[in-house]
């Protein structure tokens, strides 16, 4: 390991240089210093003139609620759409419905619309929910997020080319009215899946085009979508139309896409972002010695993790996978990626995920911890590994490759860091292959990928995550377990909480003992912004978007 700790210690001498990279946001522990920032001060008078400029994560892939494939394109959604509801302070709330109702058995919900309006004046109608869902249900076009969904009456036979997509459990009995049927029980449904809607008029018009600029996209959200130009930025203005703009303070929004982590800090410090993200330790003790600025730490929620192509041939044995997993030295990772303000993961699901009241972690330990106990060496696990996939037992005859989402000059030094520790501490070769986030984001989820980073965001409960694992090829990893799919089904529609949180340790204790996945870290976010920035949530869950920000005393 002389090799990987000098390269960590070099890495700490430089890692100033650099904020964390790949699927999430810069990171930081919100259990390690600042616990007394963790909300703002009260408020002050609105500015007259209300705008601000803010970091947007990546290049969105696609505005199209069912063909879109990350984060950088939902965080814009809950700003120019209107879901059906919200999560507020971590509680389900109504956003498009102003109420709804759910039947005793718990199949069937009857949501009742708000008079909403899409940004060209037409009212927004259950129909147009209707739309958006059968397009997410076409296999056509790929759905990344489809089995969230799969508790919809016949969505998943429609997915999976078995039903039509008319035949799901998505009905509009009137234009105020929405009808969902359930085939199963989900008692997890409105936390888990996000219903965006969708104009067939607007779907049909554009086609394939739909979403790709901002003149093919309509907005009926607190927000609409003002120009988009790539790469570059976003800009938003107030949508005067939707249903609650009396109390959506910001009337401009330019949402900046900056890949360079200096480039962020700088446009920070000069003023011309009004808040961001930030780990690196430098700036970090420059920004708490500002009077102009505050923090705020907000939990993230997101896992940071490796996964295997269970289809490759050589990653389609357990073991092979289980000795990189295990030959990770998650704290290292942590240290010197987030400047040690990330936690080494040992399981999927991160402490802020909870099943009702029983927190899931105070209650599930980690499964990972266990495995390493029992396989102190990750190499001769490998050696294991290959006789049996009929690869020989020598390491240094086998050559892997790591695909990375980003191409930026952080995203290599951490990559080399995750090689170094490979190379070493089980004698193979390992390659390393960077690509754009969105064609990362493809080519991991056709499968065309050995070993990738990315990382998942939770919800509330840990049925978002673990269901990712739970589709018809296996999620990301191509990992068939019917067992896993059962203990995760069931887990949906089971009522009793402390047996549903039972059946979600069964599930995450396959998943990382089949090593589908390797966790690295669970991530946060240390917030830094200008005092005149007002109303951010600090809610790991909070998808309000932009609705509560505003400026006061800029």
């Amino acid at each position: 390991m002389k090799r990987t700790l000098a390269l960590l210690l070099s890495l700490i001498m430089i890692c100033g240089m650099f904020a964390a990279c790949g699927q999430s946001d810069t990171t930081d522990d919100p259990n390690k210093g600042q616990e007394e920032n963790n909300t703002q001060t009260e408020p002050g008078t609105p500015d007259e003139v209300q705008t601000l400029t803010i970091l947007h994560t990546a290049e969105p892939s696609i505005l199209d609620v069912a063909r879109f494939l990350g984060i950088a394109d939902r965080t814009l959604f809950f700003n120019v759409l209107e879901p059906l509801t919200r999560i507020e302070d971590g509680v389900v709330v109504g956003a498009g419905a102003k109420s709804w109702d759910v039947s005793e058995d718990g199949l069937t919900y009857t949501f009742h619309l708000r008079e909403n309006y899409w940004s060209d004046g037409q009212p927004v109608t259950a129909e147009d929910y209707v739309t958006a869902l059968k397009r997410q249900a076409d296999p056509n076009n790929a759905f990344a997020f489809a089995s969230d969904y799969y508790s919809i009456k016949n969505f998943e036979a429609a997915f999976n080319g078995e039903a039509s997509v008319d035949d799901i459990g998505a009905t509009a009995s009137d234009d105020k009215t929405l009808v969902l049927e359930l085939g199963s029980l989900n008692v997890t449904l409105l936390s888990t899946a996000d219903f965006f809607p969708l104009r067939a008029d607007i779907a049909e018009k554009y086609g394939d085009t739909l979403g790709t600029e901002a003149d093919k996209f309509l907005s009926c959200g607190p927000f609409t979508l003002a120009s988009w130009t790539h790469n570059s930025d976003i800009k938003l203005e107030k949508n005067e139309k939707y249903w609650d703009a009396d109390n959506i303070k910001l009337q401009n929004v330019t949402l900046n896409i900056i890949p360079d982590s200096n480039a962020q800090l700088a446009s920070f410090e000069n003023g011309t972002l009004d808040y961001l993200n930030v780990s690196d330790s430098d700036y970090v003790n420059k920004f708490q010695g500002r009077d102009d600025m505050s923090e705020i730490l907000i939990p993230a929620g997101r896992t940071i993790m490796i996964v295997f192509n269970c289809e490759d041939s050589t990653f389609s044995n357990a073991k092979i996978r289980q000795a990189f997993s295990l030959a990770l030295d998650r704290d290292s990772l942590a240290e010197v990626i987030t400047n040690g303000t990330a936690t080494p993961a040992y399981g999927l699901i991160p402490s802020e995920c909870s099943v009702g009241d029983l927190n899931y972690r105070e209650n599930v330990e980690e499964p990972l911890l266990a495995i390493k106990e029992a396989n102190p060496d990750p190499k001769a696990l490998l050696i294991e590994g290959m006789e049996e996939a009929g690869l020989g037992s020598d390491p240094s005859t086998l050559t892997v490759t790591l695909s990375w989402g980003a191409t930026t000059a952080a995203a290599r030094t951490y990559a080399e860091l995750y090689q170094s520790m490979w190379q070493d501490a089980l004698g193979c070769k390992v390659e390393l292959e960077f690509n754009d986030s969105s064609t990362h984001m493809s080519n991991v989820g056709q499968g065309k990928y050995q070993m990738a980073s990315t990382s998942w965001g939770a919800n509330v409960e840990p049925q978002f995550q673990l269901s990712r694992w739970a589709t018809k090829v296996g999620g990301q990893s191509r990992w068939i377990n019917n067992e896993y799919k059962q203990l995760v089904s069931k887990a949906a529609q089971t009522l009793d909480e402390k047996e549903r949180l039972d059946l979600y340790a069964q599930a995450e204790k396959l998943l990382i003992e089949d090593a589908a996945i390797a966790p690295v870290y669970f991530t946060a976010n240390r917030r830094f912004y200008y005092n005149y920035v007002q109303g951010l949530n600090a809610n790991t869950f909070d998808t309000t978007g932009l609705t509560r920000i505003y400026t006061s005393g800029r």
